[in-house]
This record gives C-alpha cells, structure tokens and sequence, in this order.
C-alpha cells in the first residue's frame, strides 16, 4: 500500500467517525493547552463516559439510555484508538 492509499483511508476512516468523537477530541485538545499526547486525550475520553453524576441522575430516573451509550462510546474508543491518534494529528494542524 502506497502512502497516497494509506492517507485516503485515513481521511475516510475520519470523515466516517461518528460526530461525538469528532466533537470530544477536538474539544479536549483545543483545551489542553500542550499536553496533546494520545494518553492525555484517551484518559480524559475515559473520564466523559466512566461511571459519573450522569450515571447516577440517569438511575435515578429510571433510564438505562446513558449507561448503554457510555459503554457503547467507551468500546469504540478502546476499538479506535488509531483512528483517535489520527484525529489529534489533524486538530493540532
């Protein structure tokens, strides 16, 4: 596979990514101010959809709805993380 082939699906595998994701990494890099690493953004992902307030309030009312999309998001975040590195790349251009 030719580096041209290689950036084609890199920017198709970005474009494709789910609109959340595109939002939650841009956000986080755009406010750290140099700590950028994949490790940084992947832990601070982590501390959106981990077990929180939002769990809680959520139980409380009775829906199930955000424990099932946390664990959703943190699966295609463990998936991804590639693709999460990629995108950092792009933001800080």
């Amino acid at each position: 596979m030719s580096n041209e082939e290689y950036a084609v699906l890199v920017n198709k595998a970005i474009e494709n990514a789910p609109n959340w994701l595109k939002a939650d990494v841009e956000m986080i890099v755009k406010d750290a101010n140099s700590n950028n690493r994949i490790s940084y953004v992947i832990s601070e992902l982590y501390k959106r959809y981990t077990f929180n307030f939002t769990h809680l309030f959520a139980a409380m009312n009775q829906n199930s709805e955000w424990t099932i999309t946390s664990r959703e998001r943190l699966n295609f975040i463990d998936n991804n993380i590639d693709l999460i590195q990629f995108m950092i790349k792009r933001v800080q251009l």
